[in-house]
């Protein structure tokens, strides 16, 4: 199973990540991303909502994007902002 997430990974370069607002509504933003493995990066400018919601809660769930029609893969995880 990890051999066919680290392929799926490293075939796309687009994700979208869901944070929770401070009124408890989701926040979905598409993103660019890099991965070193199973770890993954994206930018998000510190002062956005994206980066004060993570800041306030960790959780985030996020979908791989693809520019095909093949089904996307969901992952449930926690962030660190540095």
């Amino acid at each position: 199973m990890k051999e066919k997430i680290l392929a799926l990974l490293d075939q796309h370069r687009i994700m979208t990540i869901a944070t929770l607002r401070p009124d408890g509504w989701p926040q979905a933003t598409t993103v660019g991303y890099a991965n070193e493995g199973l770890t993954l990066y994206f930018l998000c400018g510190l002062d956005s909502q994206k980066a004060a919601n993570l800041d306030r809660d960790d959780r985030l769930s996020l979908t791989i994007d693809h520019d095909t029609a093949v089904r996307s893969r969901q992952t449930k995880s926690c962030a660190c902002c540095r």
